[in-house]
C-alpha cells in the first residue's frame, strides 16, 4: 500500500465512500442510508486526530474510554 494516496478527499467524498454498504450488509437486506452516521464518525475521527496532534488527548483514546469489562488482557 502506498503512503501517498494523492491529495486528501473532501468530507463529502469521504462520507460517500464510507456510506456504501458492504456486500454482506446488502445480502442481509441492510442497505439503508448511512451518510449521516458516516459523516459523524469522520467528524469524531478528525477531532480525535486533532486533539492527539495538539497533545490535548492520548493517541489511543480507545484505551482510556474502554469499559473495564472490555479491558485488554496483558497476560500472554
Amino acid at each position: 500500500m502506498s503512503t501517498d494516496d494523492g491529495p486528501p478527499r473532501d468530507l463529502g467524498e469521504q462520507v460517500a465512500a464510507r456510506a456504501e454498504p458492504l456486500p454482506e450488509e446488502v445480502a442481509a437486506g441492510d442497505d439503508g442510508d448511512r451518510r449521516p452516521e458516516a459523516a459523524e464518525i469522520l467528524r469524531e475521527s478528525e477531532e480525535r486526530v486533532g486533539a492527539a496532534a495538539a497533545g490535548e488527548a492520548p493517541g489511543d483514546a480507545a484505551q482510556e474510554h474502554r469499559d473495564s469489562a472490555e479491558g485488554v488482557s496483558t497476560e500472554g
